[in-house]
Formats: structure tokens, sequence, C-alpha cells
């Protein structure tokens, strides 16, 4: 990783006049989960990394109308907050979609917005909701339409001392809405993806319509030409096709290594028309929840109810985020210790506990975020330790899968795995005990399926998904037998 200064700022003003200062020598660090990647290949050499997670940018609240959102919202959140389902549904169904369950805990809104991957489902979402998005540096601030913030590929109307700090949802109630992806594995960047919204009046024609494209141009694209063809008619299934027909013809997407534009060409007319059946079908009834991609559990299976509270056989208190007590501004929390060690600005949290702590139950794989072996938990979520700066996980709470010894023995999950034969090879069971653990407090009675969504970030050298699940299905029933 080249070089860098970093900076932590504690408010706005400071942040914004470091900005200023160091225009386009400084990157912002929200979630990392795009710029350490483009750290670590070298492909941004930065002066200086302003990190904002300390500054006062999240919050969800609903005003006048509007879903305000601060720009470190993250995208968990985006899955699991009742206000922004209920007010903008769209956003739900897209955050499932981003990434794994490691990129979703620490990524943010802001963040990704920021980047403008033309292929990235959250651009294509503001676009379609009209988003509004607020814009500021130490001159004062301005209010960008989402449509007009991205000016090409991995480009936005962002300039060098400006920071993203807030976008503005218009709420839709009424409006069903849906999205379709087609990805070449879960987590991708999609090949081709569309959001589409429909509203239908007294008589059941089409008040207002919205399709949204991402992978196929060099930014999101409003298909306001489609929207017109279906206005003030009847959603029948001809009408919804010729919607689809006009989005593929207006298309003149690029070929490159994973498709042809002929090929996104063909999806985008597709998968056009599948969400516009799926939207106008919850169009008109209160906010639904968003229906899941093929193969994903329901939205809502496997959450926690009151009464399930007690449902895990062995609480796993150590999951419980901590706070730093007698660490110093350089310690870190790891399994429940205070370690004081020297971070440099470009370590990795992963770097820091194999090389710098010896913590070696904490594997090294891909180093991109994809495969989960080097996940901890931070603050009780999964965390891909490639993709974090040390730095930045300064007094927060950190396990490792050594930190689930109890009294000498294992996890009663370990002992599950071992039953169950899941462990096989080791290399990757680190990340899916840390990663299955920080999915079953928060939802203790999973499904098959629910688990096979929530693992689908962890990557299995062995290829033994079915004993995995086994192990894990055994244990969060509490089954003590062989299986």
């Amino acid at each position: 990783m080249h070089p860098f200064e970093y900076a932590a700022p504690e408010t706005l003003a400071e942040a914004l006049a470091l900005l200023r200062e160091h225009g386009a020598e400084a990157k912002v660090l929200a979630g990392g989960q795009s710029l350490v990647p483009l750290l670590n290949y070298r492909l941004a050499r930065p002066r200086l990394v302003v990190d904002i997670n300390g500054l006062p940018l999240a919050g969800v609240r609903v005003d006048n109308g509007s879903l305000q959102l601060g720009a470190l919202t993250r995208h968990h959140e985006l899955e699991e907050l009742p206000e922004i389902a209920r007010s903008a549904p769209l956003l739900p169904e897209v955050a499932r979609l981003i990434g794994n369950v490691r990129v979703r805990s620490l990524g943010t809104v802001g963040g990704s917005l920021a980047h403008a991957d033309p292929a990235a489902e959250l651009p294509m979402a503001v676009v379609a909701l009209d988003a509004r998005l607020t814009l500021a540096s130490a001159s004062g601030s301005r209010t960008v339409p989402a449509r007009d913030f991205f000016t090409g590929y991995l480009s936005t109307a962002l300039a060098p001392d400006e920071l993203l700090t807030a976008i503005e949802v218009p709420v839709t109630l009424g409006m069903g809405w849906a999205v379709e992806e087609f990805a070449r594995r879960a987590g991708d960047f999609a090949v081709v993806a569309v959001a589409a919204g429909v509203s239908l009046d007294r008589r059941g024609r089409v008040d207002d319509a919205r399709l949204a494209l991402g992978g196929v141009a060099d930014r999101p694209v409003r298909a306001t030409a489609a929207e017109d063809v279906l206005r003030g008619q009847e959603p029948s299934a001809e009408r919804l096709a010729r919607a689809a027909e006009v989005v593929r013809e207006r298309l003149d997407p690029q070929s490159d290594a994973f498709a042809s534009g002929a090929y996104r060409r063909l999806l985008a007319g597709v998968l056009t028309r599948r969400a516009l059946t799926r939207a106008v079908t919850s169009a008109g009834g209160s906010a639904p929840l968003p229906k899941p991609p093929p193969g994903r559990a329901p939205a809502d299976s496997g959450s926690p109810r009151a009464s399930d509270a007690l449902r895990l056989r062995t609480p796993t208190p150590a999951l419980e985020a901590r706070s730093l007590q007698g660490a110093g501004r350089k310690g870190l929390m790891i399994n429940g210790r205070a370690r004081d060690v020297d971070v440099r600005p470009g370590q990795t949290l992963l770097e820091v506990l194999r090389d710098t702590l010896g913590i070696f139950d904490v594997k090294e794989g891909c180093g991109e975020g994809i495969c989960g072996a080097c996940t901890v938990l931070l603050d009780g979520r999964p965390v891909s330790s490639c993709l974090t700066l040390a730095a930045a996980a300064r007094g927060r709470a950190l396990l490792t899968v050594s930190g689930l010894e109890r009294e000498g023995g294992l996890h009663p999950l370990q002992e599950a795995f071992v039953r169950h034969g899941g462990v096989q090879c080791g290399f990757c069971t680190p990340g899916m005990l840390l990663t299955t653990l920080a999915f079953l407090e928060r939802h203790p009675r999973p499904s098959r399926d629910a688990i096979r969504t929530a693992l689908e970030g962890n990557l299995c050298r062995c290829t033994g998904y079915a004993k995995i699940l086994d192990a894990v299905l055994a244990y969060a029933r509490g089954d003590d037998g062989d299986g």
C-alpha cells in the first residue's frame, strides 16, 4: 500500500478544512470497502486519508414527506430499519444485493454514491427515487439532484474540497417497487440491474412510473422514454413488454470481459419486464416487504421475535460491543483484552492482527474482501479485516475465533462443526463461525435458506457447504445429537 498520512477529524468543519487544504491529494474514508482495495492495488495514491467516521453524519429520520439519510448510514441499516422500509421500500431490497454481509456492515450510503460505480445498486436506486444530495465545503453547501450527481465512470459532481453529507429521498407510499439484477455470483456488481417503481390511480392506470438501470452505461440511466410509455395506461402485459422494448431500443451498452453489449441490451429488456411486473403487483397498497431475489430467504425469514430472546443455547456475550478502557489512543480491544500497538496509517487490521500481534486464527485469503477468510467481528458485526484500516478500528471491540474459547473448551458452534463434518481443511472455518454467530444473535430461528444467504459471502475451498449448513442448523435448533 502506498504510504499516506491519516487524519480523523472530530468535527465537520475540521474535515472540510482538510479537504480544502489538500484538495485532490486527499481521499475520504467512510466504510472503506471501495477505497481500501484501491489503496491496496495502488490505484489510488492519496497524500492524506481523511477518516470521517467520527463525524455526526449518521442518522435516519422522516420529515415533511422526505426520508433524510445521513451520509454515514450503513448498508445494513437500509436493510434493517423499519422507517426506511416504510418510507422507501426500494432501499432495503437494493441493500440486500450489495456485496456481502461484511461489506454491508461497514459500507455507507454516502461512500457508495461518491464512488459512483455504474454497476452498483445504490446509485441506480437514488436516481430512480429522485433523491437530492447535499454537498458541503468550507465555503458552504449545495443540493444536487441524483440524476445530475453522476457525471461518468467513477465520476461525480463533487468538487475536490466537497463532502457528501446527506441524502434526501421523497417518501414513495403507495408506489410499488422492485429490483431485478443479473450478477455472475452473489455479491458481485451487477452485469445489468433494473429498479422499477409504479403507482396506480383509482382506475387502475399508471399514475407514475420510475425506471433506472445500472451496468449499461458509464453512469446510472433513467429510462424516461419507457416511463412515458406507461403513464396513463393500463399496466397490461403487452404495455409492460412495450416499455421493456423501449428500454432495450434506447440503450447502447459497451462490451467488456464479462458480457457483450448485445447481451446486456437483451438482459435490460428481460429484467425491465420482470421488475415492472413485480412493481405493478405491489402498487397501491401500503409499503410491502420487498420480495427477495431468487434463492434468498424472505425479508422476514428468521427475524427475531421477543419470545426468541433466549433461543440461543449458549449466550455469546463476547459479541457485544465493549468500550475501550485503559488501552490508550493506540490500543485495540481484542477478545476482551486491551492491546497497545503502534499502527501505521497504511496498515490493515489483518496485517496488525497477524504480523504484529501474531493472531493467526485470522486467515489471509483473497485480499479483496471476497472470500471471508479474514473475517473478524467489529462491535459485533462481521467485517473483512483485509479491507479495514487498523487505525479506524481503534477504540472498538474486536473478536476473533480464539475469543470463542469457553473455559479451555470449544464453543458449542465449533463442536457442531466438528460433529457434522463442517470443519474440513479449516481455512474458511473461522470466518464461517464468526459470521454465523453474528447472524444468529439477530436471527435465532433461521431457515436453512436464510443461513445459506447469510454465509454466501464466505467461500469454502473444500466446497463442503452442505455440511456447514447442517452444523449451523443443528446448533440453531439446539440439536446435540449426531444428526
